[in-house]
Parts: structure tokens; C-alpha cells; sequence
């Protein structure tokens, strides 16, 4: 099946494809609690990698990135990214932190291609740079329209029960709008299980 540009819309702005490919992202609620284990943005303690290995992601490099100019988060091809405005936590905080990738980028395939593999109880891991890891148990899966993305609660709701990550990507199952991207997103909500190793 042939397959077109994807993007990501976690929350509540229009779907844009500004240059070839745009994940769009505004925060729509801010979670600042900073309980946990030792996390931060940057330095020793920041996120250096994600592994899903149900979707075939075997340490990828993850990066924090804000908004840009236009209001959105667009990602290089290739690449994995943590959404590090409005507040958001940082991956292992207590609070749910975004990673976003997309699942095609120029027609090809891309990070999150097989995000959609992901079912309950698969293990998401989150290395540091500081050499330690955490892992995380995937306790939900759905597909979203993107409209119910924008609002929805499992992802942008404040929360400070524990460390939680949401993994999002396009979803193919329900087609594509008359812009050419998707009508629906893939989410997969993973909490954190066990102490930090390193």
C-alpha cells in the first residue's frame, strides 16, 4: 500500500505540512512536577535514547525540541524527539513526557514506522546519558483522531502518580484527509516499572 507524508498532531493546532513533513505540537496543559529519579533536560541525566524493540527501535537517539517559528515541532527525518516545550517533563519524571517520531517521512519509511506493533505489556527502555536506563511498561494502546488527539487526556492531562511516557505517530487505519495526512494518530501510553538501572 502506498504510503504518503505523516504527521504527528499531539495537541491543538491545525494539521500543517510547512516545507515537506511537520509533526505539529502545542502544549494544551504543563506538567512541572520534577519527582523521580535524578532527570533532567540536559547534561548527565538527560534521555540519550529510546528502544521499543516491538517496533523494531533499538536505541535511537532522542532529542529535546520546543516549537518552532510557526508553532510546531518538526523533526529531521530519522529522528526521535521529546517534546521539551510548555513545561512537559522530561522521559522518567514523574508527569507524562511526549516522544514523537514519524511513521513515513518523503514517502519512505521512519522512526515509528512499526509503532502501530506495539501492544499492552511490551517494554519501552529510556537510556540516560549518564549510562543508567529506565523501563517502561506499555499499559494502553489506541488510535486517535486527530481532532481527540488534541484534547485527549491520557496524553496532556496532568498527572503525578508516575513517570509515564506517551509514544505517537501516524496511524494508517482510518485513511487520509483531503490534505493528504492522516486522519488518525497512534498512541501508545507506557509507565515506568522498577528502579533505575545502571
Amino acid at each position: 500500500m502506498a504510503r504518503s507524508l505523516s504527521l504527528v498532531v499531539p495537541t491543538g493546532l491545525l494539521v500543517a505540512a510547512l516545507g515537506v513533513s511537520t509533526l505539529t505540537v502545542q502544549a494544551v496543559g504543563a506538567l512541572a512536577d520534577g519527582r523521580g529519579p535524578s532527570v533532567s533536560s540536559d547534561g548527565p541525566d538527560a534521555p540519550a535514547w529510546v528502544s521499543v524493540p516491538a517496533a523494531g527501535v533499538d536505541q535511537e537517539p532522542v532529542t529535546p525540541e520546543g516549537l518552532t517559528a510557526q508553532g510546531t515541532v518538526d523533526p529531521d527525518q530519522g529522528e526521535a524527539i521529546w517534546y521539551s516545550g510548555s513545561g512537559r517533563v522530561v522521559p522518567g519524571q514523574v508527569g507524562t513526557a511526549v516522544v514523537a517520531a514519524h511513521m513515513i517521512y518523503y514517502d519512505e519509511p521512519d522512526v515509528f514506522y512499526d509503532l502501530g506493533e506495539v501492544e499492552e505489556g511490551d517494554v519501552v527502555t529510556v537510556g540516560y546519558n549518564n549510562g543508567t536506563t529506565r523501563d517502561f511498561v506499555v499499559t494502553d494502546t489506541q488510535q486517535i483522531s486527530k481532532e481527540g488527539l488534541q484534547t485527549a487526556p491520557q496524553v496532556w492531562g496532568d498527572q503525578d502518580d508516575v513517570a509515564r511516557i506517551a509514544l505517537i505517530t501516524c496511524d494508517d487505519s482510518l485513511g487520509e484527509r483531503p490534505d493528504g495526512q492522516r486522519k488518525a494518530n497512534f498512541v501508545a501510553i507506557a509507565e515506568a516499572v522498577g528502579p533505575v538501572e545502571g
